[in-house]
Parts: C-alpha cells; structure tokens; sequence
C-alpha cells in the first residue's frame, strides 16, 4: 500500500512511492509564478524528476519554464478574446482548432506519463490539462488566485479535491465545492541586492502598475510631480521597461525612478504606503507586507477580477479603491497626502492590515496535498 512507503522525516511526509504530478497553469505571471511556488515546496518532499508541466506557447512560461528543469509541453493556444473586432473574432475562429489539436497532444501527454495528480492554477493553460484529467479520471487540485474566480476554477471545481483560495470571501461563488483559504504563495527566488537612499522624515510611497508598468498611473505620478502635489513624501516609482527613458528625468533626491526591480521585498519594506494596480500577487504581496494602499483596478482585467481583489483589502478597512474611470491627479495626490500626513488615518490601515487572515500559503497547500498522495 501507499501508506507503507512513507517515512516520517523532520515532520513532513516524505513520499518513497514514484508519483507523477502534472502541474498546469500560465498564461500571465499571476498564474504561474503561484504553481511554481507549489512545485518548488513539493519537490523538497517528492522526487521531482515525477513533475510534469503543461503551459502555453504564447505564455509567459514560454521563456520562464526551461529555468525550472522540468519536463514540459507547451501548446500553441491563446485565450478567449472577449472583443468584438475581425481580428478578435478571427482569433476565436482559431481557437476552435487550437483546442481540438491541443487536446490530441495534451491527452497523449497524459498517456505517456501517467500522472497520479494534477494541480491547477487557472488560466486558459489549464483548461485543456484539466478537461483530459477529467476524461482519465485524474484527481486534481485547484488553486484560485483572484478574490471572483475564473473561468476554468468555476468549470471543473466541482470535481476537483479540493480548491485552494487566494481570498477568503471567494467561497460565496463556487457553491459544492471543498474548498480552503491559504492565501497566494509567493514565489522566492534569490534577490539582487540593492541599495536606495531616501529622507527618512519623509514617508514613503512605493507607485507600481504590474510587469509591465502602468501607463495611467505613469501619467498622473508625472502630473503630481510636475505640479508639486507630492512634495511631502519620497517616491519609488517602477515605470516599466518600456517607459524608463520617458520618465527618468524625474529622478531626484526624493524620487527614484525604476525600470524593473528584482528585489521587491526591499522595496516593500522601505515604503509606507503602496499606489498600485490590484492583480492578485500584488495583493498577496501588500498583505505578506503589511502595507496600506490606494488601489486602481485595471478596468480591462478580466471579468473584472481586479476590482473585486481591491474590495477585500477596502472592506477590511486596510485600502482605498479608486476607480479609473474616477482617478485624476488632484484626487490622486490628495489622497497620498491624506494617508502619508495623517498619523491617525495611516495607523488605522496598518493596524486593520495587520489584523488580517494571511495563512502560510505554500506550506499549507504541499501539506494538503501530500496528505491526500499519503492516503491516496
């Protein structure tokens, strides 16, 4: 039996049995960077030479995945273009295709391999995985990062093991389901070491617009330096690789401009205040942090999951929510100056962030997982 290959070592389960895992999920950052959070903690306790990886061509994992020494398939499929152009509905017309030959490669993945377990983290990378896991007969895990689930977590939860929940108040939408919150695992890797000097009587607000940066929330910094609204405060500002050369003027004693930083948690921890886009490893990283925020939702995220990620943080008092369609640079800077001068105000939303459910993500979900592979 499997229960009488495990050995108990320095308190986990160390599993002696060869069992294959295929691990799915990609597309964007905040799909994948969690499941590889997950694969790294399982493979201190299975033999990772088991792991498997399905992703997209088109993906981010396409130029990410060779770095995790895995064995993988990615697959030339996009996700649902949710516009209305010829060249969206083109794309759907494609996509037609793209599923019906992914799934013959996929389901000869599955046959070749003979997974024991599947772990998904969403994204359309995880649609094709997940449907021939469910024809074989699979067992999988979810892992569902935004606070109003996608797509793919509301079509195979039902069947899955168990859902793991980025947020607490996700469970409202995916009714018969096991699920458990543990937070988003954060994935860690080395760090360059920095160095950034900044006037310690000033606090500090740390601008950040996704990967990519944030063209919105680049043009109104822009204005309230421009127009001295945000002479009281130091700013990090990380513009995007593709916006530094526009924007590195501003570069002062008090304002420092970045392209792209390897080494966020130095930068978490010498701000006061976050200004950011509220994709869900951002959120997870200002909760892992502690730090209060002003959130603007990128109104073309997704069924609009951005928005209900920066609710959880505003209902629990620990951020303020802007709207796009509402921000300008007047009430941008003054809501800056509101937090970052009032002692009163800026306490309330550390000691409200502090207070917050914030699970030890990673470890609870391998420890989940693993004591299914032990009674499995």
């Amino acid at each position: 039996k499997h229960s009488e290959n495990l050995k108990l070592k320095n308190g986990d389960f160390e599993l002696m049995d060869n069992k294959t895992i295929i691990f799915c999920g990609g597309g964007t950052g905040g799909h994948y960077y969690p499941l590889m959070a997950i694969k790294n903690e399982l493979g201190k306790k299975i033999r990772s030479e088991n792991f498997h990886y399905i992703g997209s061509k088109y993906g981010i994992e396409s130029i990410k995945i060779d770095a995790e020494n895995i064995n993988n398939l990615l697959i030339p499929i996009k996700g649902f273009s949710r516009s209305f152009s010829l060249h969206a509905i083109g794309r759907n017309f494609m996509l037609i295709f793209q599923l019906f030959f992914g799934l013959i490669r996929v389901g000869y993945f599955f046959i070749k391999n003979r997974p024991s377990l599947v772990i998904a983290t969403g994204g359309y990378a995880s649609f094709l995985p997940l449907q021939i896991a469910k024809i074989f007969r699979v067992p999988y895990f979810l892992h569902e990062q935004n606070s109003f689930p996608g797509i793919v977590t509301r079509v195979f939860s039902s069947s899955a093991k168990k859902v793991f929940l980025g947020f607490e108040n996700t469970k409202k939408y995916l009714k018969n389901t096991k699920t458990l919150f543990t937070g988003n695992p954060i994935y860690s890797h080395n760090h360059k070491d920095m160095s950034i000097s900044i006037d310690v009587n000033k606090r500090t607000i740390l601008i950040l617009g996704g990967s990519q940066g944030s063209v919105v929330l680049n043009k109104l910094i822009s204005e309230c330096i421009d127009q001295k609204l945000l002479d009281d405060v130091n700013i990090l500002w990380i513009v995007g690789l593709n916006n530094y050369d526009k924007h590195k003027h501003y570069n002062s004693e008090s304002i420092k401009v970045l392209s792209f930083v390897d080494n966020m948690p130095y930068l978490y921890n010498l701000c006061d205040l976050v200004v950011s886009r509220s994709g869900a490893m951002t959120i997870s990283e200002i909760l892992k942090f502690e730090k209060p925020s002003i959130l603007v939702p990128f109104r073309f995220s997704a069924e609009d999951h951005q928005v209900f990620n920066a609710r959880y943080l505003e209902e629990n008092f620990a951020a303020l929510l802007i709207q796009e369609k509402d921000i300008s640079t007047s009430l941008l800077s003054e809501k800056i100056n509101e937090i970052c001068k009032n002692d009163r105000v800026y306490s309330s939303m550390k000691e409200n962030i502090e207070k917050m459910n914030k699970p030890d993500s990673v470890n609870v979900i391998t420890n989940n997982i693993m004591e299914y592979l032990h009674a499995f």
